[in-house]
């Protein structure tokens, strides 16, 4: 998956702890700004769209694209800004928008959120040029002073956090050079041509930027520092906070690592910004000046408006990237040879890593981010941990600690037992790297633990002591023993765990939503619910395939999804009607099978020629569709 898909992704994790969730379904009601709640304005209407809600006019549509305004903010001022803004919209007819609520806020700025979208808090539509400079002239004296992070995709007018593009206003599409669906703008052509949301704010060919808006382009042009001694030569890195950076020292030619932080961005759980955990890095990696398991710090720098950490380059390997390397089991069960290699490298590197963090702790720190992509392992062998953005005094009960999903200890859990934890559950990864199952249910972690033991032959004494912090945990393994009970002997019950599977999966429907039947994939939630890739086709599908019930009330529920997907946008075999409508017949709806593969074929051809939405796939459900009976 892309980083950008990642962090999409991440926008579906906010409203539910356990499936994937549209975010309109966040639970924020308790921080809700008033304007979110209140009667909407004489002449406005209020239109809802996920953690967005817009106050638009009764009486007509926003145009269609042109100069809209962004405006950013922190949580401690976003009400002001909003009551500001809004009153400036209100009073010249411009259309607007804003994040809903404290909490919408709080998890768009996310360390892990889309950098295109970072910081955005309110957008304005200006029905014309016109308009939107007089609306500038009003909002920037207003919001002056104010903060809020910087807009990458923008260019800032003045002191304000006030931003502003040419973009589209209104959802149209168009297929990009990949034959991708996107954004679009309209040429003066009349064609529909991609909207490039980036991170670096550029202007459609044939928009003239207006000239009031020419000295913040050269602002924007003259900023930087001439004087900073690096120049960057590798990208490796890139998240809301800011970016991390391989780059060599212009007069010694020093390879460095450049750690980058954006202020007011990339917020954690506590609400610290990028900025705060840099400095807390620079403070840690000073105090624990000297240790080999640290990388050697070299200053912080302030660049233009953005914090740099610079310290040491290691050469080396993740540990993430060795376990990828070197895991026993990748190709089945091992010989004893490969597993006794495999465990002894695991020790090892235990060893170094516990030894690691008592060195550490000696100085009163601790670590605080424990996981496998903040292990690098020199050539020589020698372990260094980095990231040390959580890393704080060993008594701190204030700052949070991080690491990755079901590595981390239990919310808590003071300092040295919280590196325990992290040492223990990163042992066990090594073992078995699906410890994010550990993340939902820490009994999992144990019944892994188990697994472990017996498919490496381990000791009983072998690894590090299990944590403390388990102990609630091992109160629930009654469930995993019963679960154990159906996998373990020499064949597994597969018919009682074909039942419960079965009636797991007809627990998770919810027929009375409109944009899911069960729950799944996020992007289920942009093609309506229903495709075979995503939605409820591959779902039922698979259910009639093994003989379970499929109940008709599910069956109309696919049906009606896909009557109100968009036409014009049809997709293919995995992704869209024609795989719905091999499904369908396969449910006994045959003539509703054929009508919707009609209804697709009507569209305008595919430009790709693959199985998910291209024209191999759609010729398969027409061959399929030709043999409605046939497996």
């Amino acid at each position: 998956m892309s980083v950008s898909g990642i962090q999409q992704t991440q926008l579906y994790c906010l409203a539910d702890p356990t499936y994937y969730e549209t975010p309109a379904r966040l639970r924020d009601e308790e921080t809700r700004y008033p304007l979110d709640s209140a009667p909407p304005p004489e002449g406005r209407r209020r239109v809802r769209n996920g953690l967005w809600t817009s106050l638009l006019p009764e009486d007509r549509e926003i145009a269609e694209q042109g100069w809209k305004i962004h405006i950013s903010t922190v949580p401690e001022e976003a009400e002001a800004t909003l009551r500001d803004t809004a009153r400036i919209c209100l009073a010249h007819g411009v259309p607007f928008k804003f994040l809903r609520s404290e909490q919408a806020l709080l998890l768009m700025s996310d360390k892990y959120m889309a950098r295109s979208g970072a910081g955005k808090f309110l957008t304005l539509y200006p029905p014309d040029e016109t308009v939107f400079l007089r609306v500038l002239d009003e909002l920037v004296p207003a919001l002056t002073g104010r903060r809020g992070p910087y807009i990458l995709s923008d260019l800032r007018i003045g002191d304000a956090p006030v931003y502003v593009r040419y973009g589209a206003f209104v959802a149209r599409w168009c297929l990009d050079a990949d034959g991708e669906r996107v954004p679009a703008l309209r040429h003066p052509s009349g064609e529909l041509v991609p909207d490039e949301r980036g991170v670096v704010f550029r202007v459609p060919p044939w928009v003239t930027v207006p000239e009031p808006l020419r000295p913040h382009l050269a602002a924007r042009a003259a900023a930087g520092d001439t004087t900073f001694p690096y120049t960057v030569t590798e990208s490796l890195q890139f998240s809301n906070a800011g970016g991390i950076y391989r780059a060599r020292h212009r007069e010694t030619g020093r390879q460095v690592v450049l750690r980058e932080a954006r202020p007011h961005s990339g917020l954690d759980a506590v609400g610290h910004d990028a900025v705060t955990r840099l400095h807390r890095e620079y403070r840690a990696l000073t105090a624990l000046a000297g240790l080999d398991c640290v990388p050697e710090v070299h200053g912080v720098r302030s660049v233009w408006e953005h914090h740099f950490l610079i310290e040491e380059h290691i050469e080396g390997s993740t540990l993430l990237e060795e376990i990828v390397a070197r895991f026993a089991l990748l190709h089945g069960e091992g010989t004893d040879a490969e597993l006794a290699t495999y465990t002894a490298w695991v020790d090892s590197v235990t060893e170094r890593l516990a030894q690691a963090l008592a060195a550490i702790h000696a100085r009163g720190f601790r670590f605080g981010d424990l996981h496998p992509t903040n292990v690098i392992i020199r050539p020589d062998g020698r372990l260094v941990l980095v990231d040390f953005e959580y890393a704080t005094d060993l008594d701190d009960q204030d700052t949070p600690v991080a690491g990755a999903p079901g590595l981390q200890a239990p919310t808590g859990t003071p300092g040295a037992e919280s590196d325990a934890y992290a040492l223990w559950a990163t042992w066990l990864y090594m073992l078995m790297p699906i410890m994010e199952m550990a993340g939902h249910d820490r009994a999992k972690a144990v019944t892994l633990e188990r697994w472990a033991r017996r498919r490496y032959r381990l000791a009983a004494d072998a690894g590090p002591i299990r944590p403390a912090a388990l102990r609630a945990a091992e109160d629930r393994l009654g469930g995993e023993g019963e679960i154990a009970a159906l996998l373990d002997g020499p064949v597994p019950d597969w018919a009682e765990l074909r039942t419960r599977l079965i009636a797991g999966i007809h627990a998770g429907a919810t027929p009375e939503r409109t944009d899911r039947l069960f729950p799944g994939d996020p992007q289920a939630f942009a093609t309506g619910g229903g495709d075979l890739a995503h939605g409820a086709a591959g779902v039922l599908y698979a259910l009639h395939r093994v003989g379970a019930p499929v109940y008709p009330a599910w069956t109309d529920w696919l049906s009606d999804a896909a009557r109100r997907r968009d036409p014009a946008a049809p997709g293919g075999l995995y992704g869209g009607l024609p795989g719905t409508a091999v499904v369908l017949s396969q449910l006994g709806r045959a003539d509703e099978g054929r009508e919707l593969f009609e209804r697709a074929a009507a569209a305008p051809p595919s430009a790709s020629a693959d199985l998910l939405n291209g024209r191999a796939g759609i010729a398969l459900a027409a061959l399929r569709l030709a043999r409605p009976t046939s497996r």
